[in-house]
This record gives C-alpha cells, structure tokens and sequence, in this order.
C-alpha cells in the first residue's frame, strides 16, 4: 500500500507542536513593506504566553492564546496553519475549520486542510460538499483508502446506495483492505435499510472471522442482527468473540446477552453517516500509526474520529496510547478520563489512568483507581500486578509480595512461563524486605522458567552480594554478560563481584563502564566509590558516593546513613570472599 507519498504530503503542510513557527518580535512589527503592523503588546504577549503553553504541551491553552495573536499577525505567517492543527488534535474542529480556510487563502496547500473540511462538511450532513472537499485530496493514500471510505458514507448521507458501493470497490484493489471493504459495505447497506444486501456482507465478514476483538465490528453486526430477531446469529457472534479476555469486549458482550435474555427492541447504532466516518477515520489513525513516523497524523486522525462521533471511545483510547508514547502522561490521563462509566473502554481508560499516575509518582491516587476496578474485574492479574508495583515502590514490601502472588495464581495456566517478571518482581520485595532465603529461592524458580540473561544476573548478585556460593555467582554473572555485554546493570554485577573477590582494578575498569551505560542508577556509583578507594583514588570515591546520595535510588540498597559514614570516615579496607582462583581465573572475560 502506497502510503508514503500522503504521510509526507500531509507532513510538509504541518508544523507539530515540537516545531513552532520561526517569529521574531520584528516579523511580528513588520509587514512585507517593512512598515508598522499596529498590533498591542497584549497581543504580543498572547502569542508569547502561546508558544510557552505550546511548549508545555497544553495545546489547548495555546491555541486560545494563538487565536489571539492572529488576529494581527502578519497574513503571511504561519499562525492559521499551526492553528487548524492545534485545534484538531484537541477535538475543537468547528474552529480548525475557520483557519483551515485562512491558510489556503495563505496558499498552505496541505491535503489535511481538505481531510479536515471534508469531515467537517460531512457532520454538517453537506454531503456533496465534503465530495468536493475530498477531490483536492489528490496523493495515493487518499485515493486509495480515504477516498472511497469517506465517499461512500456521504453517497449514503444522500441515499445513494448504488454510487456508495461503486466508491467502496476502490478497497477491492489490495487484498489487505478487503475487511474494510466488507465492514462498510454492511455498514452502509445497514444503514439505507438493505436487510438483504446487510446480512450477505456482514455474513462474509462473520466467515472470514474478521472481527476478532474489534469493538466496532462485534457491535454493529450484534446490533442488526437483534434487530432482525435473529438470536441464533446473536449467539454464533458471542461464541466468536467471548473467548477473548479483552475488557472492552467482555463489556460489550455482556450487554448483548443481556439484549439477547430480554429480547427487547434495540436502536440502531449507525443512525447517520458519521458514525461509520467516524470507524473509517479510526482505521486510518490506526495504519498511520502502524507505519511507526506519524504518531502526529494519527493523532489528528483520531481525534477527527471523536469528532465525527463523540460516543466512540476507541479513538480516545489510541489518542491517550500516542500521549503515553510520549511520555505526556498528564496529557493522556485527560483524554483517558473523557471516557464515561458507561462506555465499552472505560475498563481499560481507568487502568491507562492509573498507570500514568504510577509513572507520576501519584500512588495514592493509582492505587484508588486499581481497587476500584478489582470491584469491577477481581480476576484480572495486571490490577494486582500494578498494586503490587506501588506497594514496592512506597516501601511497603510484604503487601507486594502478597499481591503478585495474588497475580502469579491468577495468571493464565496456558501462559505460566511468562510470569517470570512478576516474580523477579516479587524477589524484589523479598529482597528489599531481607527475605534473603525467598529472594534467591523466587530467582531459582525463575531461572527453570526462564534461563535469560537478566535473571542470571539477578541471582548472580544475591549470592555475591550475600557472600554465597561465589563461584556459581560468577558463573551466572559471566554467562549474562556474554549475552547482554553492553548492559550497565549486568556490567555492574560483574564489576561488583570482581570487588568482591578483591580483583579492585579490574573491578574499577567494569564499574566505570557500567556507570558510563546506566548514568541513572545511584548504587553503580556506591559500588565505584568503594571499588576507588580500595585502588588509592580517596578524592574520586568520596566524589561518586556523593554523586550516589544526590540520585533518587530505584534499587533500594542505598543506605544514606552508611554513605554519609563512608564521606566523613573513610571506608575500611574489605576483605575478600573465599574463592576458586582458578575456576574463576578462566571463567573471567579476556582483557
């Protein structure tokens, strides 16, 4: 599918919100004569205050302040088109349009300008219009997926089935479209009241088993086929679907069998064209992003999708998945929590929320929400699993234990092996509550389930650190190297153990290489520090343990008070653990 061209096409007619447009003070004063623009410092400051909301990624305070701003900028300045996108991403579309038509008439030729007048005319039910609009639209992926899809939804707003299927035929032409092909098709036949021509489409789409755990699918399809009274297919639909542990379509499930047990009257869902533009833009969000480089564009997509239909809550859902990626997690948890109780995805909003607040450090808050939806699903093992997360990470460690047991019974019997990281977890909390005799039995569990390098490693250091078996330690540490030689915490463990044993210098070389790969984490510097003071180096290892005491430490061996001891004190020399010199000697990467 030739996508590139459109995806380049669109991204030369943008300006992202990590890419504002270049205005200095005197192109705000001056026009193309060079002579004064009358423009208040109010409305100077409102783009300031603009672009610093811009920056901070709250675009719709930006917005408001750049649509102050452009009311006397210069009309050749790029304020309209920054616009148009700003306000789409953030939903507010009956604006976008205003300067959508702003940039043209300043001959920005971008296609999303006509993506965004085309959806806009559609919801406005000025069908032929947005047909119009689409015209312009004229690059490969339009023709071949926006095109057709749209097309066909405003033929069927004017009742014209016939040149609404004709405009879907264009999917047939690649072999990966034909399910959008067919979806629409039934969509629209459903919609202009062909029972007919509907129950062949949607039939074609139920023996292909193409709706899998597609939401929209499974709800359209039940939904005319309640209609119908045809409960038999009702039920061959559920048989299809339930076996999925999805949230959303466990939710959407449960309402139709609750429609098939009451066998009461149902609406229709697609009760205009925009709900089916509506599916047809979250696809196209959902490709865009699939390509990996237009995380913007399906952005805009998508939330053009919320527009064209506020009760979808799917497009929200990528929408907060793309602010995540991101890593605006604040962003993310605003659109996650405009997705109601009563909506399929608010399961799955919640838990996003809660996720991000994790992130945040809100645990309180998370931890609210998790409860919360333990009511709602009590056997779904990823709620405890993040609980257990923020028992571990706010010290309270024999509550984490507790709780990823509680997810290590409740995951899948089919998929046992991978819940090895819910017990390295736990060994963890075992380690942290100094549970020595758990933590390294959890890490020989682990090690039969999953022999890799990271719990190699993670065994290793306990007995190192411990004292314990020190040659199966470095046996460990050494075969996780080999596999991971440019992993800073295994590079560490392996610096760790050579101190140990009491090989400083070359305890020296490892730990600063490990400091250098994983600059984040405090007790590498602890550990160089000591490794510096052993090989004569005083003055660098009072500089790494106070670089140790100025980090957050994630791996809770820190202790503050025994840095502090070290600083003012000075460290006593170590003794070396007993060995095998020889057994180790060989096993020990050649220099």
């Amino acid at each position: 599918m030739e996508k590139t061209a459109f995806i380049l096409a669109i991204c030369a007619g943008i300006i992202f919100a990590h890419n504002c447009c270049n205005i200095n003070k005197k192109q705000l004063l001056l026009n193309n004569q060079d002579t004064p623009v009358h423009i208040s410092y109010s409305q100077y400051g409102a783009y300031l205050s603009g672009r610093m909301a811009h920056i901070r990624h709250d675009l719709n305070k930006a917005a408001d302040y750049y649509i102050i701003a452009s009311e006397t900028a210069p009309k050749d300045q790029m304020l309209p088109s920054q616009l148009y996108v700003m306000l789409t991403s953030q939903g507010r579309v009956d604006e976008a349009v205003k300067y959508a038509d702003e940039a043209l008439k300043n001959d920005d030729n971008s296609p999303f300008i006509y993506t965004i007048k085309a959806v806009y005319d559609a919801k406005q039910q000025n069908y032929q219009k947005s047909i119009d609009d689409i015209k312009s639209c004229n690059n490969p992926f339009a023709q071949e997926i926006f095109m057709p899809v749209m097309n066909a939804w405003n033929y069927a707003g004017m009742s014209q089935y016939d040149n609404a299927i004709h405009s879907l035929n264009t999917l047939l032409r690649n072999k990966h479209l034909h399910g959008m092909y067919l979806l629409h098709a039934a969509a629209i036949s459903d919609y202009l009241n062909k029972t007919k021509e509907a129950d062949f489409f949607y039939t074609a789409l139920l023996r292909g088993k193409r709706i899998g755990t597609s939401a929209f699918p499974l709800q359209i399809i039940s939904n005319f086929y309640l209609r119908q009274g045809n409960y038999d297919k009702v039920n061959d639909i559920i048989k299809i679907s339930s076996a999925h542990e999805n949230p959303t379509i466990k939710h959407i499930i449960k309402e139709i069998k609750q429609s098939v047990d009451e066998k009461s009257p149902v609406s229709p869902i697609l009760d205009s064209p925009s709900v089916g533009i509506s599916d047809a833009l979250f696809g196209i969000a959902l490709m865009l992003q699939a390509d990996g480089h237009s995380d913007e564009i399906s952005l805009l997509f998508a939330s053009l999708a919320t527009y064209s239909n506020p009760r979808y809550d799917i497009p929200k859902i990528l929408m907060g998945n793309i602010l995540d990626n991101k890593e605006l997690y604040r962003e993310a948890n605003e659109i996650y929590a405009q997705i109601t109780d009563e909506q399929p995805n608010y399961f799955i909003a919640q838990f996003q929320i809660a996720k991000n607040l994790i992130v945040i450090g809100k645990y309180a808050e998370a931890e609210a929400i998790l409860h919360k939806l333990i009511r709602i699903s009590p056997q779904n093992h990823d709620l405890y699993i993040n609980l257990g997360e923020i028992m571990r990470f706010t010290k309270r460690y024999h509550d984490a234990i507790i709780y990823y047991q509680k997810a290590i019974d409740l995951y899948p019997q089919n998929y046992k092996e991978q819940s090895w990281l819910i017990l390295l977890a736990q060994a963890a909390a075992y380690d942290a509550s100094g549970d020595r005799e758990n933590t390294e039995k959890t890490l020989r569990t682990i090690l039969e389930l999953t022999p890799n390098y990271l719990v190699k490693n993670h065994l290793g250091y306990t007995l190192i650190r411990n004292g314990k078996d020190i040659d199966e330690a470095f046996e460990l540490i050494i075969d996780a190297y080999n596999e991971a030689p440019n992993d800073g915490s295994v590079i560490d463990s392996l610096g760790w153990a050579l101190y140990k044993i009491g090989y400083y210098p070359q305890a020296v070389k490892y730990l600063e290489q490990a400091s250098d790969l994983s600059p984040s984490e405090a007790v590498i510097y602890d550990h160089l520090g000591d490794a510096y003071w052993e090989v004569g180096r005083k003055n660098e290892a009072v500089f790494q343990w106070n670089h140790a005491l100025s980090m957050k430490d994630d791996s809770g061996e820190i202790v503050p008070e025994l840095i502090k001891q070290k600083i003012s004190q000075g460290k006593k020399t170590s003794t070396p653990v007993v060995f095998d010199k020889e057994k180790i000697d060989s096993m020990l990467p050649q220099e």
